[in-house]
């Protein structure tokens, strides 16, 4: 009997053993697909975003007119419309658009967001504009025209009140919630 076990015969290369060019790029392709997809998920949802920036900004801004309220001594309001809003305050007059601060100037909200208010837990119907800019419009401190939506009065309490910021071209959701000591929330509700 031998000592060795017989080799085994080398095998000749098969020319059928590789890759074909076709393979490929079919591979190169399906990988450049997937990077694609995963590429454009990581770029979030832009509108989503703006959304959130707009339901803190208003956030911020009352909390920064509450205290304004406080150190000034003054009753404020916030007037609510479908497409924009304005802070207020009370003169011996009635109340009169707040115009000595820039910050607290007329916002409008991007087009396309949608602005439901719940006070008390009924919704409130907000008015379609606050006719701002228009030169027909009467005096803007017309007494009519200026009531409310929120208020802010000058211990810093605000209105308890939901504010529920949409849009359509995002499935993200905003809500503001105020309670009666002023205290301030933005939350996203589960849908």
């Amino acid at each position: 009997m031998p000592a060795h076990p017989p080799r085994r015969p080398l095998r000749p290369l098969c020319i059928g053993a590789g890759f074909t060019l076709l393979e490929m790029l079919v591979v190169v392709v399906i990988i450049g697909i997937v990077l694609t997809f995963s590429v454009l998920s990581l770029g979030g949802d832009r509108r989503g975003e703006e959304l959130g920036r707009e339901a803190r900004q208003f956030t911020e801004l009352l909390r920064l007119a509450a205290e304004q309220t406080v150190m000034r001594g003054e009753e404020w309001g916030v007037q609510i419309s479908t497409d924009s809003y304005r802070f207020l305050v009370y003169t011996d007059k009635g109340w009169a658009v707040q115009e000595d601060d820039d910050l607290f100037r007329t916002r409008t909200l991007t087009e396309g967001t949608q602005l439901d208010v719940e006070l008390e837990g009924r919704e409130v119907v907000l008015g379609a504009n606050l006719d701002t800019d228009s030169e027909d419009a009467a005096d803007k401190n017309d007494a009519d025209k200026l009531k409310p939506t929120l208020f802010i009065l000058s211990s810093g309490e605000i209105s308890p009140f939901v504010a529920r910021f949409a849009a359509k071209e995002t499935e993200q959701r905003f809500e503001v919630k105020a309670d009666a000591r002023g205290d301030l929330t933005v939350e996203t509700p589960e849908h």
